[in-house]
């Protein structure tokens, strides 16, 4: 019990006697569960255990949280179950000891599937009780303080999964403390080399900045005695890791990051911060466009402090953090201040803003497809620079750097985001790619019906609108498979219909080819992954089908230029209403529509399952490509003249392309959007009168059908 000591006499400072001789009794049961186990180091592995108590006790956590740190390795390594802590310690320590043992080690480089399973794993027990993720913090934190006897490839391996993972969870929950430890910790044992150099400069600079740091400390504190205002003044230490990141990021050279110097100013109350603020900037003038006030607007993860940035004596940059005592132990202990600085039972704006988050991490897990989407999803949200923007009414929304409305949609609900169709910045019309910026002002327009465009996971920069968009392209994509394969299917049983056959014929069918319902056989045809005609054969013990196939006299598939993402439009033909189509089955994609004379179709000809014979629907709706190759006369305005008649004729322009054959003529390729044969007609006779075009012909990329205009 002696090892236990120093851990007891911590915690009896702030625990109930009873409460510490829960502790004592888990360290009894994780001594004798450890029994003969050592670590790398060579020491007993019950020093593991009781440093990461110890760590935990420093933050003042509550009994439960430290019995389990005591035994959170006892269910992986030493064979006690779950149900024997329940019987000795109740039901809330065994869950704590049993979410921190299946948070098993991320492998970073390899093994791409299971570090995702095992990420998520860890996510989503720390929703359920945030003490798991505290726990594994120290659990972490101590690894890393004691990584010297690993061998160095297993140093690196921890250090960027440290660097990569468990830092930016705890920035996230506002622990600027164990992160910076973590951070420089990491830092050393990825690059150790640039860590020494870096390392041994910075104690050469700060030997020199000794006398510049207290002159400014002394003029600061006199300023503000003499307004009467109560604060101390502290210089601020930037982390070696910091230091490296901003020679890498934003700064470029150690002289220049190491020309910045860093006060805090702790006063007694909110108001005082901002006197605070008036006396310093009277003091030394502000640089423009560098103060933030996170006390109005507090970061994602709690964070409050009024930040400026001064220009010093020599011209020196200052940079100043004012804030209160307790806004300074939230920024130190995030969630953890909860039990260290507990005033009453509300809980801090840290451990409110974590809980936020948490719920967050719950609906990317219910949204993602698989563990690596959630992973994706949940790093978006680890690495949080913020811009504060508004809604219409005047409330704040945070958003991570490089948000758009998009985001900022998804943010305000689910539903807006998906029925979202155009935006104002500012109250002007923008694109819903632009980027937002700190204090503009934000309105959504939506429409019924609307939906989202699968080109926005381009610019997407939240979590919740990337998880949210895949969720509900999925979703339609399914749905959409399932009508289309129920079409196809339906179209090769002739003079049947899918539910004139038994629900038990259906099931045999679909159990016969290996999948799980009726539906996901009709998905898969519907995405070309089963061609129709091996299923209605199934069906149809007749084998009509199969007759009607060799006899050519399958019937022709109508499209309506409403399917959605399973017909494509092919590219190389661009096929509108009115051509003869014939449809390529792509799988996974669904059917290509080709023209039935492109030279592309040829391969596919007579194979059945391939190919599906395809007619229009007398009312399709719908817009579809087209391209005009157009020679023109090379004269000033003659750009501006055809696509003021094309725009005349209601036809918009998707793109087009210049092609300057020699000094007088010029080929330009223009691809238009039609609603059909005729309404194409329509723009080549308005463009064959003008006296500048010399020649129009519908173009193709596999072949060129001509229609010159005449000679005269």
């Amino acid at each position: 019990m002696q090892l236990f000591e120093g851990l007891r006499q911590q915690i009896a400072a702030y625990l109930e006697p009873e409460q510490v001789e829960l502790i004592s009794k888990a360290f009894v049961l994780a001594r004798d569960a450890h029994a003969g186990q050592q670590r790398t180091s060579g020491e007993p592995y019950i020093t593991h255990p009781v440093a990461v108590a110890g760590i935990l006790a420093g933050l003042r956590l509550d009994a439960q949280s430290l019995a389990a740190a005591l035994m959170h390795d006892v269910i992986e390594d030493c064979g006690v179950t779950k149900e024997q802590l329940i019987e000795q310690f109740g039901p809330q320590v065994a869950d704590l000891v049993e979410g921190v043992s299946k948070l098993t080690q991320i492998q970073f480089g390899s093994k791409a599937e299971q570090q995702a399973e095992n990420f998520r794993k860890m996510m989503m027990a720390m929703t359920r009780d945030i003490r798991v993720i505290l726990i594994k913090l120290a659990d972490r934190l101590h690894n890393m303080q004691t990584l010297g006897a690993l061998a160095p490839h297993k140093r690196r391996r921890i250090a960027q999964e440290t660097l990569e993972i468990y830092a930016p969870i705890a920035n996230r929950l506002g622990m600027y403390s164990i992160r910076q430890e973590l951070e420089d910790l990491g830092f050393a044992a990825l690059y150790p080399m640039r860590y020494q150099v870096l390392r041994n400069a910075v104690k050469r600079a700060r030997g020199n900045r000794k006398e510049i740091v207290s002159g400014i400390a002394q003029a600061v504190e006199g300023k503000l005695q003499k307004a009467g205002i109560n604060a101390k003044v502290v210089g601020r230490e930037k982390s070696l890791f910091s230091i490296y990141n901003k020679m890498k990021t934003r700064v470029g050279s150690f002289a220049e990051v190491m020309d910045i110097y860093g006060f805090r100013i702790i006063t007694d109350s909110e108001d005082s911060c901002y006197r605070v603020l008036g006396q310093i900037h009277n003091l030394y003038k502000p640089v423009p466009g560098r103060f933030k006030d996170y006390v109005a607007i507090p970061k994602t993860n709690g964070y409050q402090s009024l930040h400026t940035v001064l220009k010093g004596p020599h011209g020196l940059h200052v940079e100043v953090q004012i804030r209160t005592e307790q806004m300074d132990q939230m920024a130190s202990n995030g969630v953890a201040a909860h039990w260290l600085y507990k005033t009453g039972s509300a809980p801090n704006p840290a451990e409110t803003r974590a809980r936020e988050w948490l719920r967050s991490v719950i609906e990317f897990q219910q949204r993602a497809g698989d563990s690596m989407e959630f992973v994706e999803n949940v790093k978006i949200d680890l690495f949080p620079d913020e811009v504060y923007v508004f809604t219409p009414n005047g409330n704040i929304l945070e958003l991570p750097v490089g948000a758009t409305p998009v985001d900022f949609a998804y943010a305000i609900h689910t539903d807006v985001g998906n029925a979202c169709v155009a935006a104002k910045i500012d109250r002007q019309l923008a694109p819903l790619s632009t980027v937002l910026r700190n204090g503009q002002t934000v309105e959504i327009v939506t429409a019924p019906g609307a939906r989202p465009n699968p080109t926005w996971l381009s610019f997407a920069a939240t979590g919740k609108a990337r998880a949210n968009i895949r969720h509900f392209l999925k979703n339609q994509r399914r749905d959409e498979s399932i009508a289309m394969g129920r079409r196809l299917l339906e179209n090769a049983l002739h003079e049947k219909s899918v539910d004139q056959f038994p629900e038990a014929e259906r099931k045999r069918v679909a159990q016969e080819t290996k999948h799980k319902s009726f539906d996901d056989l009709l998905a898969d045809i519907g995405i070309g992954q089963i061609p129709a005609i091996a299923v209605a054969h199934r069906l149809d013990p007749e084998r009509r089908v199969i007759k009607r196939i060799e006899t050519g006299e399958e019937e022709p598939l109508a499209i309506r230029g409403t399917e959605g993402m399973l017909v494509n439009y092919a590219r190389c033909c661009c096929p509108i209403p009115g051509d003869p189509i014939i449809g390529i089955l792509s799988a996974g994609r669904g059917i290509n529509v080709h023209m039935y004379s492109c030279p592309n179709t040829a391969e596919f000809t007579g194979k059945p399952g391939k190919t599906v014979p395809l007619q229009w629907e007398k009312d399709v709706k719908g817009e579809f490509a087209v391209e005009l190759e157009v020679d023109v006369i090379n004269q000033r305005g003659v750009l501006a003249q055809l696509t003021s008649t094309i725009a005349d004729e209601e036809a918009n322009i998707v793109n087009l392309e210049i092609d300057p054959r020699d000094g007088s003529y010029n080929t330009i390729v223009f691809m238009v959007q039609v609603r059909g044969r005729l309404h194409l007609a329509n723009i080549m006779r308005r463009l064959r009168a003008m006296n500048e075009v010399n020649r129009i012909v519908r173009h193709h990329r596999a072949q060129n059908e001509r229609t010159a205009k005449p000679s005269s």
